[in-house]
């Protein structure tokens, strides 16, 4: 972290605790649009109101306290065997062993993120949040954060773009927000579950895109030449480049990446070159459609009396699931015909395609795709990799069958939740009391992040702007994270939230639907208006942060 200098530096956000304006108390607009975006997500609202006003590090406080689950937890070695076994193939059988340690003596999983290089503000703070409490813990071998990602996003998606790379230009002392795309433009909309591995050739057709951005001035040589340098070493490892498929190569870049995050400035280390350890845990990527994929395929499928395999195939609890389920977001709404009914069809294209429910089949709506519901038949598809489970189906298998404590996004506090309680109603109702009262304990509203900030670029003018990852791992300023552990303890919950309320809008509410001045509201508007922007540059003053030059 550095103060404001002539180059464009990644500063962690802190707040003094007697600042001149409370960003907790926020002009009526901003209140406006946080009750806009609570409507459709009401136990986020209920979160906020209930802890909003906790530093950051007090509310991380709670995430390593895990509700045991007894009838559920003798499950869970289906689950952590089949994790280690998926771990062991991209990250070695030392790394798999250690995760499987951890997750045995703290049944503990992100399932905030879009499985994507880690570099979109969302993925890099929901992370760096998720592991504050890590350093205190009494838990032994605590050495890995381990986030069971979504890959049936599109390569596009504009929360992670995992097509290419996210960073600033450095025009201008900062400049704008670089997309460069490493995959074709025709592959843009299939999911990142069906892609395959990326090339040499791939990366290289990206790299001649940044050559003429840096050619035509809209990316700084300094810039450009990080990319550069970062991408021969962590995307054209070789091992990286022979990974059987792209979420593979998201799995060892991530890995190998996350700790290039956090590191002093060349300044202040003692010789040129020098590591500086991160004294972050590792980052463990591996998406929950491969997971519940081969739990299905390794346990539920075989097993006619798993609740699991009841409720794909039975023609009580499908009729249940489709009136319990109807509406809740990652599962499907029968009014709109939105949504799929548990699992997604893939077509030619890698596109995810709606399937629905027409007799004892499941059916895409034009009909090209027809999956008889049978467990030979979708473990055939699964394995053809012609389907892949939904949302809520993942989070039926990991949270409320296996009773993994999933700490989620803004969204995922309020989908869980409403999961949570459909299912125990539909369980009542097949006469399972004992498996509907299992599941109480199991927690639904672990905020584990997603919307809320800590790392910020600091440009030439001293306005703030969320940092990417790739941006902290090239800028030469001081982002280690010790630091980040030191200034969460001053920054509120509602606080790290307010710059993002604009986007969290834009992804809850569509282009139709936005009202103009809670779509137009800017990050920096906010920071300004609520006090917040002149916190940040009080502490960063009472912490006599040097000045950096690159």
């Amino acid at each position: 972290m550095c103060a404001n200098s002539s180059s464009t530096s990644v500063i962690s956000s802190a707040v003094s605790s007697d600042g001149v304006c409370s960003s907790d108390d926020p002009p009526l607009e901003i209140g406006e649009l946080k009750e806009t975006i609570w409507s459709r997500r009401p136990i986020l609202g209920e979160i906020m109101q209930k802890h909003g006003g906790k530093t950051l590090r007090a509310y991380a406080q709670d995430f390593l306290d895990v509700n045991r689950t007894p009838l559920l937890d003798v499950r869970k070695n289906e689950l952590i065997d089949t994790a280690e076994s998926l771990i062991a193939e991209r990250l070695g059988s030392d790394v798999a062993a250690g995760v499987a340690a951890q997750l045995r003596s703290c049944a503990l999983v992100s399932t905030t993120d879009h499985h994507s290089i880690i570099q979109h503000p969302f993925w890099v703070n929901a992370n760096i949040i998720s592991a504050l409490p890590y350093r205190e813990s009494a838990i032994p071998n605590l050495r890995y954060l381990v986030v069971f990602s979504f890959a049936g996003v599109s390569l596009n998606n504009a929360s992670g773009y995992p097509r290419g790379l996210l960073f600033h230009s450095g025009t201008g002392g900062l400049g704008n927000l670089v997309k460069l795309p490493l995959l074709s433009d025709k592959m843009k909309m299939s999911t990142v579950y069906a892609t395959r591995a990326y090339t040499r050739e791939d990366v290289e057709q990206g790299l001649t895109l940044l050559n003429k951005k840096e050619r035509l001035g809209e990316v700084t040589a300094d810039r450009a030449n990080g990319v550069r340098a970062l991408t021969h070493e962590f995307l054209l490892a070789p091992d990286v480049l022979a990974e059987k498929d792209f979420s593979s190569q998201i799995t060892a870049i991530n890995y190998r990446l996350w700790p290039r995050l956090f590191h002093s400035s060349r300044a202040s280390s003692t010789k040129a070159g020098t590591t500086i350890p991160s004294g972050v845990p590792d980052l463990i990527y591996l998406e929950i459609e491969t997971l519940v994929r081969e739990l299905l395929l390794r346990f539920h499928l075989k097993n006619s009396n798993s609740f699991i395999t009841k409720l794909l195939f039975n023609d009580e609890w499908r009729k249940l699931a489709l009136e319990h389920f109807d509406g809740i977001h990652g599962a499907f709404q029968n009014s709109t015909s939105s949504g799929t009914y548990f699992f997604w069809g893939i077509d030619s294209k890698g596109h995810r395609v709606r399937l629905r429910i027409e007799g004892k089949d499941l059916v895409s709506h034009d009909g090209t795709m027809r999956f008889p519901l049978t467990p030979a038949s979708i473990a055939s598809a699964l394995t053809k990799r012609e389907i892949f489970p939904s949302m809520l189906l993942s989070y039926l298998m990991v949270s409320l069958y296996y009773g993994m404590k999933c700490l989620g996004g803004f969204c995922q506090v309020h989908d869980l939740t409403m999961t949570k309680k459909a299912w125990q109603l539909l369980l009542q109702k097949m006469g399972e009391k004992a498996e509907a009262e299992a599941i109480e304990p199991v927690q639904t509203r672990e905020l584990g992040g997603d919307g809320l900030v800590l790392a910020y670029l600091q440009t030439q003018n001293g306005e703030l702007v969320t940092a990417t990852g790739v941006d902290m791992a090239l800028d030469d300023v001081n982002t280690s994270y010790g630091d980040f552990v030191e200034l969460s303890k001053k920054l509120t919950l509602s606080e790290a939230m307010n710059p993002l309320l604009p986007e969290m809008y834009t992804v809850l509410y569509t282009a139709d639907e936005r009202v103009p001045r809670f779509a137009d509201m800017k990050p920096e508007w906010i920071m300004e208006v609520t006090g917040l922007k002149k916190k940040l540059e009080q502490e960063i003053r009472s912490l006599g942060l040097s000045v950096v030059r690159s």
